[in-house]
Parts: structure tokens; C-alpha cells; sequence
């Protein structure tokens, strides 16, 4: 499958992980996660990269006593907390299941392995991860060139369905915004 000019970078990784989840589907690992679990917690190493079937998990952080979202992870996309998975060293991230969830886990050294094992999925491999990159380029310069108003619409484009399963202040802190702030918002499109 090659990239092409007109994908939103989300809509590449959902097209990808189909693929991913039948050629590496000897190594995934399937998880049913309960509301409000905790999948991996802060200052432990996060060994596994998770392929979410179904739900959304979320990535946060505390900053300052409060609670930071940083990434969430909707069906069709994936999620760890990637100073850990990549470098093997205890993470300043948590994941937590916000609803009933479905998740595909690969382990970082049966990937290794499997990877070795099986070179002609490096091109598969290298193209889900540029996938994540770009998302997490989009998510960056959101940041960076967006209002808090168009940052939440593209936030409700990638996902209609985000006011159903994440609550107000999970959002807003993903949003780098107050809930207040939101609210103004979200009654500004009613």
C-alpha cells in the first residue's frame, strides 16, 4: 500500500492495521480491557504497542498534580508509551482504557524477533510507523498553528464519536485548553 497525497494521516494507520493484524497476528496478543483500566502505569517499563479493534485508550501524564492527556487511541489505531517501548526504560506515561475496549498487544522483543524472522514485513512495519509519526506531526502542529476551536473540530473529525466515550476534561487537557474553555466551544456549535 503507498501514501498518498489526499490521506489524513489516521486514515492511513486505520487503512494499515487490517494488514497489520493478519501478518502479525502470530505475535499479537488479544486483551478485553474494562472501563478505567489501567494498561500500563508511570515509571514501569511498557513492553507492549497496542492495536486498538475496538474503544479508545488514552496516554496521559501529570504535570503540576493535574492530569495530562497526551494521545488518544481510537479503533484502528495504536498506542504505547513510546520512551518506554522504544528505549527500554520506565515511562512518565500511563494508558488507560476509557470505555470497554478490545486491544491486539505485541510484545517489543517477539516483534524483534518476529521482524527478524520475517524481513519482507519491514516495508509493512516502516509504513504504519510513519503512519504514527504523521499523526503525531498532525497532533503537533495543531498545537502549534491552530486555534482551540479548529483544534477540537479536527479532534471531532478524526473521531465523531470522541464526546461519546471521553469525558470533558480528558478533552480539554488533550486540547491544551481549560474545560471552561471547551464549553464555551462546544455551546458555540449547538
Amino acid at each position: 500500500m503507498d501514501y498518498k497525497m489526499n490521506r489524513t494521516p489516521s486514515s492511513y494507520t486505520s487503512e494499515l492495521h487490517g494488514e497489520i493484524t493478519e501478518k502479525f497476528a502470530p505475535i499479537l496478543v488479544e486483551r478485553r480491557l474494562k472501563k478505567g483500566e489501567i494498561v500500563h502505569e508511570i515509571g514501569k517499563v511498557c513492553p507492549h504497542l497496542y492495536l486498538v479493534s475496538s474503544g479508545i485508550l488514552r496516554a496521559f501524564y501529570f504535570k503540576d498534580g493535574k492530569d495530562i492527556t497526551a494521545h488518544f487511541a481510537f479503533a484502528k489505531e495504536a498506542i504505547t508509551a513510546p520512551d518506554s517501548f522504544i528505549l527500554g526504560k520506565p515511562s512518565k506515561y500511563s494508558l488507560e482504557s476509557l470505555e470497554d475496549s478490545h486491544v491486539l498487544a505485541a510484545d517489543h522483543r517477539q516483534l524483534e524477533v518476529f521482524l527478524e524472522e520475517n524481513p519482507h514485513l519491514e516495508k509493512l512495519t516502516r509504513q504504519f510507523t510513519q503512519a504514527i509519526y504523521l499523526e503525531l506531526l498532525e497532533r503537533l502542529e495543531s498545537i502549534v498553528f491552530l486555534t482551540a476551536k479548529e483544534r477540537y473540530e479536527l479532534l471531532l473529525k478524526r473521531n465523531p464519536n470522541l464526546l461519546l466515550g471521553v469525558n470533558l476534561g480528558h478533552t480539554a487537557s488533550y486540547l491544551g485548553i481549560t474545560q471552561e474553555t471547551l464549553s464555551r466551544i462546544r455551546a458555540k456549535q449547538d
